[in-house]
C-alpha cells in the first residue's frame, strides 16, 4: 500500500474527533499529570523554557538535575508509554472498553521498552560506520572541517530510523505483535514501499509542532515569569507543558493508526465482513 497523506490525516482528525472525551482523559491522566509533575518533583525546571535564558547557565542546571531528571523522565515515560498504548488501542478496529484499551497499554510497555532499545541500538552501530570512515578521511586529507558533516549524517540516519519504526506502536498494539524484534521489522516491512513518502510527512508534522510549540511555550514562559518563581509560575509552566504534551499525543496516536491501517490495508476481519 503506498501513503496518502492527506488520507491519513483526515482520518486522524476523524479517530481523534469521535473519541475525543476518552482520549482527553487517558492522556490527562498518563500525559499531563506525568508532565506538570516533573515542574515540582523537579526544583528548577523554569530554568529550561524561560524566555532568553543564558545557554551557560541552562547546561550547568541540567548537569546539577542529570539525576532528578534521569529517574522521574525514565519513570514518566513508562506511565506515558501505557498512555500512548491505550489511546493507539481505543483508535484501533478492535474497538475496546477504556479497561480493555488500559490494560493492553500497560501489556505492551515492555515491548515498547524493546523496540526503543533495538531504535538505540541500530542508531549507535549507524553513527559508529558514519562518523568513523569520515574522520578518518578528515584526518588523512588533512582538512578537520569535514568531520563536522558526520553529525548531519547521523541525524539523518535517526530521522530515517524514527520514522521507518514509527508503526511499531500499532503493530504491537493492534496486531498484538509483543515480541519487540517482529514488531520492529513489520513496522520496516509497512513503511518500506513508502520510506520516503513516510519521512517526509513525519518530517513536515515535526517542524509544524516545533515552531507551534516554540511559540506557545514562549507566551507561557513569559507568563510564568511575570507570575514569579513561586508555585504559580511552576503551575503555570507544568499545566501549559502538559496540555501542549495532551493534544500531541492524542494526534500522534491517531496518525500512527490511520498510517497503520493504511499501509497494512485491510484485515483479515474487514475482509471477512464483506462476505457475510
Amino acid at each position: 500500500m503506498k501513503l496518502d497523506m492527506n488520507k491519513v490525516w483526515t482520518r486522524c482528525m476523524v479517530l481523534v474527533r469521535e473519541n475525543f472525551q476518552l482520549l482527553a482523559v487517558i492522556a490527562g491522566v498518563f500525559i499531563l499529570l506525568p508532565t506538570m509533575a516533573m515542574y515540582f518533583l523537579i526544583p528548577g525546571m523554569e530554568a529550561f523554557v524561560t524566555p532568553g535564558a543564558d545557554p551557560e547557565v541552562v547546561q550547568e542546571r541540567m548537569l546539577e538535575l542529570i539525576g532528578p531528571l534521569l529517574t522521574y523522565g525514565l519513570i514518566g515515560s513508562v506511565i506515558q508509554f501505557v498512555g500512548y498504548g491505550a489511546m493507539v488501542a481505543l483508535m484501533g478496529e478492535n474497538r475496546p472498553t477504556v479497561g480493555e484499551a488500559l490494560g493492553t497499554g500497560a501489556k505492551s510497555v515492555l515491548s515498547v521498552i524493546g523496540a526503543f532499545v533495538i531504535f538505540f541500538v541500530l542508531y549507535m552501530v549507524a553513527a559508529i560506520v558514519i562518523v568513523t570512515p569520515i574522520a578518518m578521511l578528515a584526518g588523512a586529507i588533512g582538512v578537520p572541517g569535514l568531520a563536522a558533516i558526520a553529525p548531519l549524517f547521523v541525524i539523518a540516519i535517526a530521522l530515517f530510523l524514527m520514522a521507518r519504526f514509527s508503526l511499531t506502536m500499532p503493530v504491537i498494539v493492534v496486531e498484538h505483535m509483543l515480541n519487540p524484534l517482529k514488531a520492529v521489522k513489520r513496522s520496516w516491512d509497512l513503511t518500506g514501499p513508502s520510506q520516503w513518502g513516510v519521512l517526509g510527512f513525519w518530517l513536515i508534522l515535526g517542524v509544524a509542532y516545533m515552531v507551534i510549540s516554540l511559540l506557545l511555550l514562549g507566551v507561557f514562559g513569559v507568563i510564568a515569569a511575570l507570575a514569579g518563581d513561586g508555585t504559580t509560575g511552576m503551575l503555570i509552566l507544568g499545566l501549559s507543558n502538559g496540555l501542549i504534551s495532551m493534544v500531541v499525543s492524542m494526534v500522534l496516536c491517531g496518525l500512527a493508526v490511520a498510517m497503520h491501517a493504511q499501509l497494512a490495508g485491510p484485515s483479515e476481519k474487514d475482509i471477512a465482513a464483506t462476505f457475510d
